[in-house]
């Protein structure tokens, strides 16, 4: 809970380094795709004994989603500097493709794994408000420190050659408690106070640095943002 407490301490004490200066307030929504990179992470796998998967570090894309709000101060000379805070569910995907013996009878399975992880994110940043085209553009770039409140794996592999054979795993995967992620964000707005944004975050925690057999299996977490944001205050 320590990690926790200190993110929600940062981010209630943010207003006041803020005092007597306007203040730009947004409501974000986003969704995108999580994946993990390195030695560790694995396109295919296989579901084991009908209880797990060997490898649901997946390095495919799972669609993600989020919601989040922004406190931002730009500066006069387009100086910016925030926090954003909010929860998300971030989903990894792994194939599931291989030959299996159930009883007497081979059969080759496939389908899908994913993780499914359940984070309070903080991403504190600073960066610059840029004009092009009569267009603003706000570039900014810091720390996604996400807190892990879970991370549960959903497997579902089906026969391809005897509709019986359907098998589906949902067990805790949860082997740390927060991921820290370096992040780089453009972000632009149009009228009404409506904007949109892409970023990018690169894990460089270590996801089986406690796993049991994990040995030197680097596995670290990446993200692709694509958000809808409306503003409401500045």
């Amino acid at each position: 809970m320590k990690q926790i407490s200190t993110i929600f301490l940062f981010f209630g004490l943010l207003p006041l380094s803020l005092k007597a200066q306007q203040l730009e307030i947004r409501a974000n929504l986003n969704s995108g795709l999580y994946s993990y990179r390195g030695a560790g992470a694995e396109s295919v796998s296989r579901i084991n004994s009908a209880t797990y998967t060997n490898n649901p570090y997946g390095s495919k894309g799972g669609l993600s989603y989020g919601l989040s709000f922004n406190i931002r101060k730009v500066t006069k000379h387009q100086f910016i500097y925030g926090a954003d805070l909010g929860y998300e569910m971030l989903r990894s995907r792994v194939n599931l493709e291989y030959q299996d013996v159930i009883g007497d009878i081979a059969s080759s399975f496939k389908g899908n794994t994913y993780l499914n992880n359940s984070f309070i994110n903080l991403f504190p940043y600073m960066g610059g408000r840029f004009l092009l085209s009569k267009r603003t553009f706000d570039i900014v770039g810091g720390m996604d420190i996400g807190y892990i409140l879970s991370s549960t794996e959903k497997g579902d592999a089906k026969s391809t050659d005897n509709a019986a054979f359907h098998i589906q795993t949902s067990i805790d995967r949860l082997n740390r408690k927060s991921d820290l992620r370096p992040r780089i964000q453009l972000s632009t707005e149009f009228d009404h106070g409506i904007g949109v944004y892409i970023a990018y975050s690169h894990g460089i925690q270590n996801y089986k640095e406690k796993v049991l057999g994990g040995g030197k299996s680097d596995t670290y977490s990446r993200m692709w943002r694509f958000g809808l944001s409306y503003r409401l205050k500045s």
